[in-house]
C-alpha cells in the first residue's frame, strides 16, 4: 500500500515536472506552518461547536491546510504557467523537467504517508489498525520517525500537556498527572508485548549481548500497574497502592539479584520503543549485560493509548 502510493507519487511527479512539484511542494510545506500558526483561533470556534477539544484542533488543522492549499493552487494558474510553457518549449529541456518532478513528488508523499499512519494509529477506526502498523517495519519507522516530534508538536498546536500520547521520562519517585477519561476499560495487548520483546532482544544481540529470556512471572506484574496507572491517572514507578517496583515483585514472590523498570505511555510499540531506546536511563535497563529474564505488561485503552511496562530481573 505504501510502495504504491510512493509509485503513484514518482508517476504523477513525472506527469507534472519538476517545477510543478516543487512549487506544490513548497506551498504545501508553508500550508503546514500557517496551519500551525492559526490553529487556535480555528479550534475554539470549533470547540464552541460543541466539538471534543482534540478533535476540534485536528479538524481545524486540516481545513486550514486545505484551504491553503486551494489558495496556492489558484495562485499556481497565474505564476506557473507562462514558466512551465517555456520549458514544455524545449524537449530537452521538458524530459529533464520530467524526471526531476519525481523526486519532490516522492518527499511530499513521504511526509503524507507517515503523518496519516500517525493519525491513524491515534484513531484507529479500523479493528487491528494498530497492530498491522506496528508489524509493517516500513509503517512503524514513519509513524515512529513523526512521533517522535509529537511533544513539539503538541506545543504548536496549543495542546500543553493534556492528552500527551509520547511519555517515557520520568524519575524513579516521580509522578505524572495524565489527563485521560473516566472509565477506561484497557485491555492487554499480548501482540504488543511481544513485538517490545522482540525488538529489545533485537537491540541486545546486534551489540553482542545475550538475548533476555521470557519470564512468565513478571508479565502479570507488569500488566498490573500498566492497568492501575491507567486507573488511577498517573505516571510513574512508585505507585500509591503497591509501592516501588521491588516492593511489587516481592509481594509477588519473585526474588532477584537485580532488577530494573522502564515505563512508557505511547500510542505504539514503534514509538514506545524508540522512546526507550532516546532515554539514556531506559536504554541503559536495555542493554545492561547482567540483566538476564524480561516480562512486558501493555494495557491497550484505544484512543487513550497504550501503557508499557517492562520489568528487567537477574535470578
Amino acid at each position: 500500500m505504501i510502495v504504491a502510493a510512493l509509485v503513484l507519487a514518482g508517476y504523477e511527479g513525472w506527469r507534472a515536472g519538476f517545477i510543478a512539484t516543487l512549487y506544490g511542494l513548497a506551498t504545501w510545506l508553508v500550508g503546514l506552518m500557517v496551519a500551525i500558526a492559526v490553529n487556535a483561533p480555528f479550534a475554539a470556534a470549533l470547540g464552541g461547536l460543541g466539538l471534543n477539544a482534540t478533535v476540534a484542533r485536528a479538524l481545524a488543522f486540516v481545513a486550514i491546510l486545505i484551504l491553503a492549499e486551494g489558495a496556492f493552487a489558484l495562485a499556481a494558474r497565474f505564476t506557473l504557467a507562462p514558466l512551465k510553457r517555456a520549458v514544455g518549449a524545449h524537449q530537452m529541456m521538458r524530459g529533464i523537467d520530467r524526471i526531476a518532478g519525481i523526486v519532490p513528488s516522492v518527499a511530499r508523499m513521504l511526509v503524507v504517508v507517515a503523518l496519516s499512519l500517525s493519525v491513524l494509529v491515534v484513531f484507529p477506526v479500523v479493528p487491528g489498525l494498530q497492530a498491522a502498523i506496528d508489524e509493517s517495519r516500513f509503517g512503524s519507522a514513519m509513524v515512529s520517525s513523526v512521533a517522535a516530534l509529537q511533544p513539539q508538536l503538541e506545543k504548536l498546536l496549543g495542546n500543553s500537556d493534556e492528552g500527551v500520547l509520547l511519555v517515557t521520562k520520568v524519575s524513579a519517585d516521580e509522578q505524572q498527572r495524565l489527563q485521560l477519561p473516566d472509565n477506561l476499560n484497557p485491555t492487554p495487548d499480548p501482540e504488543a508485548e511481544k513485538q517490545l520483546f522482540d525488538l529489545v532482544n533485537s537491540e541486545r544481540t546486534s551489540r553482542g549481548l545475550n538475548a533476555l529470556t521470557l519470564d512468565p512471572r513478571l508479565v502479570p506484574i507488569a500488566r498490573a500497574h500498566a492497568e492501575e496507572m491507567f486507573r488511577l491517572k498517573y505516571f510513574g514507578h512508585v505507585s500509591p497502592v503497591t509501592g516501588s517496583p521491588f516492593d511489587r515483585l516481592m509481594k509477588a514472590g519473585v526474588s532477584y539479584q537485580r532488577a530494573g523498570e522502564n515505563l512508557a505511555y505511547a500510542q505504539s510499540v514503534a514509538v514506545a520503543h524508540k522512546g526507550l531506546m532516546d532515554s539514556e536511563g531506559h536504554r541503559e535497563n536495555i542493554l545492561r549485560p547482567e540483566f538476564t529474564n524480561l516480562g512486558i505488561g501493555v494495557m491497550n485503552a484505544g484512543l487513550s493509548g497504550r501503557m508499557f511496562v517492562q520489568l528487567f530481573v537477574t535470578p
